[in-house]
């Protein structure tokens, strides 16, 4: 077990992936934050140990969800346009009927949170190029997640840089398991050899993921598990399409998802994609057109 921000039980059987990063916090001076790039494209799950936001927790838990299911998942676009617009937050508010009173309530809350949050985030991430400036406002409840890797039915060619921060008074609690690499070298195998020739590299990496873990909704297979409990206000960094994951339980978190150029990526060869070929070449002795 390790204690901090973060309280993570390791399981013996599974590589310890997990880096702290101490010295970093809300009154770093920005120049002193440092890069954390080579380590989460190296599929490390990073830890703050000194690093909490200030959320408005009874604000948060007072977002009436039941009544407006829109707001269990909002976007939003964390850099607004020049008229300070932020278009995705608009579209789920027209979309939910949110009455007004209720946005003008949200917004500020989003905005404050963003003038703390992103300017720590962009400098974790320095070196990176962003394509698309995004957030994703996490209000529902969650139990018992299957595990899995992050899939798609399309191949998307952009990287992405994900922070996820607890708005809950309440622990997060996640479980993690095999990285992506562990999954190739140990179920690859159970992946037939014409899936992999024919498939698209979204299907393949779908595909992993059900060779580990099973391919329908689950949380009860049989594959070892840390335990993480994340507490209030707290921040933690993983390339979630690499490292296999559930939420256990949670009630509320934002993710930070900017979409990176690949070409700013310091090793391409951990784009998701890049890993789908260099499989697929490994296993098939030819590369798949």
């Amino acid at each position: 077990m390790e204690n901090g921000l973060a309280t993570i039980f390791k399981h013996p059987a599974l590589p310890d992936y997990f880096q702290a990063v101490p010295g970093v916090s809300t009154q770093t001076p920005l120049p002193d934050i440092p890069s954390i790039v080579p380590a989460y494209e190296a599929g490390k799950v990073l830890t703050f140990p000194d690093l909490r936001f200030d959320i408005d927790f009874d604000f948060w838990e007072s977002v009436p969800t039941d009544q407006y299911p829109e707001l269990k998942k909002l976007g939003s676009i964390a850099t607004p346009d020049r008229n300070g617009v932020d278009t995705a937050l608009d579209k789920h508010f027209t979309r939910g009927g949110i009455p007004l009173a209720l946005q003008e309530a949200i917004r500020p809350q989003i905005r404050k949170f963003y003038d703390v949050a992103l300017p720590i985030y962009d400098r974790l991430f320095s070196g990176y190029s962003f394509t698309a400036r995004r957030s994703a406002w996490r209000l529902n409840l969650i139990h018992n997640e299957d595990m899995h890797t992050d899939t798609y039915a399309d191949e998307y060619p952009q990287h992405f840089a994900r922070m996820f921060i607890n708005l809950d008074r309440q622990p997060r609690i996640w479980q993690t398991s095999w990285a992506v690499d562990d999954m190739i070298q140990r179920f690859g195998d159970r992946i037939p050899r014409d899936r992999l020739a024919t498939s698209s590299r979204a299907n393949v990496w779908k595909e992993i993921k059900n060779a580990a873990f099973g391919p329908t909704a689950q949380w009860w297979d049989d594959q070892p598990r840390h335990v993480l409990y994340f507490d209030p206000g707290e921040a933690w960094i993983v390339d979630s399409r690499q490292v296999s994951h559930q939420i256990f339980y949670g009630r509320r978190a934002v993710s930070i998802d900017f979409w990176v150029d690949p070409a700013s990526m310091q090793n391409p060869d951990r784009h998701y994609l890049n890993i789908t070929d260099a499989f697929r070449e490994r296993t098939l002795g030819f590369k798949v057109a």
